[in-house]
């Protein structure tokens, strides 16, 4: 078993466990996956509509049809993010997640593969002590409140590739949890202290399709993923009961998304995305809007032929900026994205370390009772291909005999 088959399989049992962190987490969904890949994130977020590279932004499932070869990548994602409050507390809190897997299997002008992607996710864990009077008493509490949503979405999907114009379809499966708890401990250990705890599950199938089209200097495409209710159960927990409280349903909206890329030189692309998410038809949220996100981003492809080996690594930059699907004290939240990123060949250029840096601020301490700001990092593999046979250079091999007549 090689190194990238270990690699996957510890990302696989680990994908769980990771979250990302938001201090607007009880509001509603803040850190929202727009499925790009991490060359792509390193470029303002953008890509949809890139024909140009090896891409596996797999919002666009007709951007597979890039991969000529069984094709494996991978990302991990990690930072530190910084919340203010309108009081002129400031806090920190550190963040780490899986963003996506695939794996891409063409066939002719065929591809097929299987994904998975971190679409929401969202955890703050907040702790405040303070005192009760109690019968002319007074007694000390620690209260405890926690936030965890996630939401995440496996499929299979299958791509074309032809003249008129390269089309995909995924097929998914959306399951995820919304867990509200809270608790007081008291110091005086003759009081019980509270456990409160509520949690949504939820499931449902889901589909995507996309288009894309390359000319010799201009490459666009479309995605559009299709609303969703999902469906599960509701359980309520104290420290004396855990029970099923009926059934819970989340909307999730419809998402349009476009792009478009340019070739400008013969080493140099920009590239512009825009995304649109229907939140304000969901009931999930209270004050729920629609979305719009909006990225731009250049990118210089590297020269493999310069004997200058930092000229052979490709660069990146970008700029992005989208609202939040919620409003707070009437004000809709603004986030603003700076975005960087670059690429170490290997194998001879077959795969490659995608590298994406980005600053985001979002939020106002007057306006929306907090403000916060972040700087994450993100590593992704791309084109590890672990099912291919190694050439075996340890194996007896003919040595070839002089032709003495010459």
């Amino acid at each position: 078993m090689n190194k990238e088959l270990i690699f996957f399989i510890v990302l696989m049992a680990f994908f769980g466990l990771l979250k990302s962190q938001s201090i607007f987490s009880f509001y509603g969904p803040t850190e929202i996956s727009y499925q790009r890949d991490i060359y792509g994130e390193g470029m303002g977020g953008t890509g949809l509509g890139d024909l140009y590279r090896q891409n596996t932004s797999l919002l666009n499932p007709a951007l597979s049809t890039t991969i000529d070869r069984v094709h494996f990548s991978t990302a991990l994602s990690m930072g530190n993010i910084y919340f203010r409050d309108s009081e002129g507390r400031t806090f920190r809190d550190d963040q780490v997640y899986l963003p996506y897997f695939n794996i891409i299997f063409p066939i002719k002008q065929h591809r097929i593969g299987v994904h998975y992607q971190n679409i929401s996710s969202g955890r703050l864990d907040t702790e405040k002590r303070t005192e009760i009077s109690l019968n002319d008493e007074v007694f000390g509490v620690l209260e405890i409140q926690r936030q965890d949503f996630s939401l995440f979405k496996a499929g299979i999907f299958y791509a074309n590739q032809n003249d008129l114009v390269n089309f995909g379809i995924g097929i998914n499966y959306l399951f995820g949890h919304n867990v509200r708890y809270s608790q007081q401990i008291f110091d005086d250990h003759d009081f019980v202290s509270g456990r409160f705890e509520s949690e949504h599950t939820f499931k449902n199938p889901s589909f995507d399709i996309g288009l894309a089209k390359m000319s010799e200097n201009i490459s666009t495409g479309l995605s559009l993923s299709m609303p969703v209710e999902l469906q599960g159960d509701k359980y309520f927990k104290t420290n004396t009961l855990n029970e099923f409280d009926g059934n819970a349903t989340y909307e999730y909206p419809a998402r349009v998304a476009m792009g478009v890329t340019w070739k400008l030189q013969e080493k140099i692309y920009f590239s512009t995305d825009i995304d649109m998410e229907f939140w304000g038809y969901s009931d999930n949220i209270e004050n729920s809007i629609n979305t719009i996100r909006a990225g731009i981003g250049m990118s210089w492809t590297g020269n493999n032929e310069s004997r200058n080996v930092m000229a052979h690594i490709p660069l990146r930059a970008g700029f992005s900026t989208r609202n939040m699907p919620y409003q707070i004290n009437g004000n809709q939240i603004q986030e603003m994205t700076y975005h960087a990123g670059f690429s170490i060949p290997l194998k001879n250029y077959e795969s490659y370390l995608d590298f994406a840096v980005k600053y985001f601020s979002r939020g106002d301490e007057n306006k929306h009772n907090f403000s916060e700001d972040g700087f994450l990092i993100s590593i992704g593999t791309s084109g590890f291909d672990f099912f291919r046979r190694r050439t075996d250079r340890k194996s007896p091999r003919e040595i070839p005999v002089p032709d003495r007549r010459f």
